[in-house]
């Protein structure tokens, strides 16, 4: 069982007891976001239990030396995270006292420490999804042509190639379609005289970015879907899927339709972390014949994520009936698109280019494979925390865990799964074994105050821009990618797809990847500079541009 120590809740007890007072001074100020206990982080010195002080991002409202004198205990002031910011402006201005966040999937580090109600958690959100009968996600061991490869290098050559094999239907799972040259590429596979397309979709469209990697992003409804459904017409069949809402409390899903599947005339999948976006699938090809050189700073700017295409008739027959499957369930539904509300958000300025001091990336060509491959297909709700469970219980020597995040509350309220997941994770690190964690530098640091709290050392986390990819690594022989995000729904009742591959050589070409991330890529902190909430009418502040909300939070 995880728990809090003793000696854990006795070093915040100075803290907690400062935390009124702290309060009381900083409240008023309106550029504080939120006070909270918590972590600083020195670059030298162990992780200290300190008052954090969450600031609008931008803004240096706050010392924490003379906070520090003040008041007699450590203070780390941070950029709010958006989440935080949200809150406070929820809550009508003004800091707010508490972890804050969505309140199904956000832990509370106060609640952790004192057991106090300091947030009202919701529980987390169950859809009305029922797989089906009988189930069909065996083991499937056969020969097959794999191709592994990894964004933001080889992702778009490969899955281009995918795509314009098609011959007679392409079935598609997504939670994102809005990349231009993925919609053309599309397009032209499935316009020809008798060809088909199924597709299902997250039903909340985010808004074209106009600005950063995802610039030239269309508008999925109107520049994706429409000229679809015009040239193909009843050749084309699509379906949102239904998320637990208000207009539908009976939805499939809990929050999100965050698979992405694509069946090739029943006989090969292309399965990926990565959306169908420029930010996930970047219109490069630094490989082949006339490859492109690639601009400073690109493993930085565009997502790491992994993506496998798998000639064989058994895995494509079964994610195609998973998938039809789930049209079924979500067309009975008549599930409608949603608008996204969330405001958009100011992110700090990049630095030039030429400023920036990276080194020369290296490049991962894809790796390419004709025999016999142990696969385990995964789907949530349906089989993935169970089978991800064993995978990390049967590490002998080294568990590499890389995702955005890992957002466990630690308090109670979680998913029985989620909670034996992380219990596993940390088991592993007590017995011994290599643990090694990498997260997106934007994780909530909150998440990373609970761990910590909770005994996961500090030296084992390290933090990457633009990791998306959801990785887990075993001994080096055995790995399991897709799309499944670890949060309570992420792994329990959203719609995700991964796969795992009991194969060393798929196993040690990802570590290899994997290694130069923790090697090159990570950093030993989040992010010290959050996007900023826009207010409504707010001018672009100067040392940030605009853009939306889901260009830099999106893939939940």
């Amino acid at each position: 069982m995880l728990n809090v120590s003793d000696s854990v809740r006795a070093s915040f007890e100075p803290v907690l007891k400062a935390l009124p007072k702290a309060r009381q001074t900083l409240l008023a100020n309106t550029d504080v976001i939120a006070i909270r206990p918590g972590y600083a982080y020195p670059a030298t010195k162990s992780a200290m239990p300190a008052v954090v002080v969450a600031v609008k991002p931008g803004t240096k409202p706050v010392n924490a030396n003379d906070l520090e004198k003040q008041l007699g205990v450590p203070f780390a002031v941070t950029d709010a995270t958006v989440d935080e910011q949200l809150a406070a402006a929820k809550a009508g201005g003004g800091a707010v006292s508490f972890g804050t966040g969505d309140a199904g999937r956000q832990p509370s580090f106060e609640k952790l420490l004192t057991g106090d109600e300091t947030l009202a958690f919701a529980p987390p959100k169950a859809g009305t999804y029922e797989e089906p009968s009988p189930p069909n996600l065996p083991l499937v061991d056969e020969v097959m042509d794999v191709t592994i490869c990894v964004s933001p290098e080889a992702g778009w050559g490969e899955l281009e190639a995918f795509l314009e094999g098609t011959k007679k239907q392409l079935t598609v799972a997504m939670y994102q379609f809005t990349a231009p040259h993925i919609f053309e590429a599309v397009n032209a596979a499935v316009s020809p005289a008798g060809r088909e397309f199924e597709l299902v979709l997250h039903p909340v469209p985010e808004k074209p970015a106009k600005v950063g990697v995802k610039a030239r992003d269309l508008d999925e409804v109107q520049d994706v879907l429409k000229p679809l459904q015009q040239e193909m017409k009843d050749r084309f069949e699509m379906a949102w899927a239904t998320l637990v809402s208000k207009a539908h409390p009976d939805g499939l899903w809990a929050s999100a339709y965050h698979i992405k599947v694509a069946v090739r005339d029943k006989s090969a999948i292309w399965l990926s972390s990565g959306n169908w976006q420029s930010s996930n699938q970047p219109d490069v090809k630094p490989f082949g014949l006339n490859p492109q050189p690639l601009p400073t700073g690109f493993q930085r700017k565009y997502n790491r994520d992994y993506h496998a295409i798998i000639g064989n008739k058994t895995l494509a027959s079964i994610y195609e009936m998973y998938i039809e499957h789930d049209y079924k369930l979500a067309s009975a539904q008549a599930g409608e698109a949603q608008p996204l509300t969330a405001p958009d958000l100011f992110v700090p300025e990049e630095e030039p280019e030429e400023a920036v001091p990276f080194a020369a990336p290296t490049l991962f060509e894809p790796l390419r494979i004709n025999r016999a491959v142990k696969v385990q297909p995964l789907l949530t709700p349906d089989n993935y925390a169970e089978n991800a469970l064993k995978l990390i219980r049967s590490a002998e020597k080294s568990v590499w865990f890389q995702n955005q995040y890992i957002n466990y509350r630690g308090t109670g309220e979680d998913f029985a799964e989620f909670t034996q997941l992380v219990e596993a994770l940390k088991d592993q690190i007590d017995k011994g074994r290599e643990v090694r964690i990498i997260c997106r530098d934007l994780m909530q640091q909150e998440s990373l105050d609970v761990l910590v709290a909770l005994g996961f050392p500090r030296e084992v986390f390290r933090f990457q821009p633009a990791c998306h990819n959801k990785t887990i690594i075993v001994d080096g022989k055995t790995v399991m990618f897709g799309s499944h995000n670890w949060s309570n729904e992420g792994v329990k009742t959203n719609r995700d797809a991964s796969l795992i591959f009991h194969d060393e050589e798929i196993a040690a070409y990802l570590a290899e990847v994997y290694d130069y991330d923790w090697s090159r890529l990570a950093t030993a902190h989040p992010a010290a500079s959050r996007p900023r909430v826009a207010e409504e009418g707010e001018e672009t502040p100067s040392g940030f541009k605009r853009v939306s909300f889901s260009t830099v939070l999106g893939d939940d």
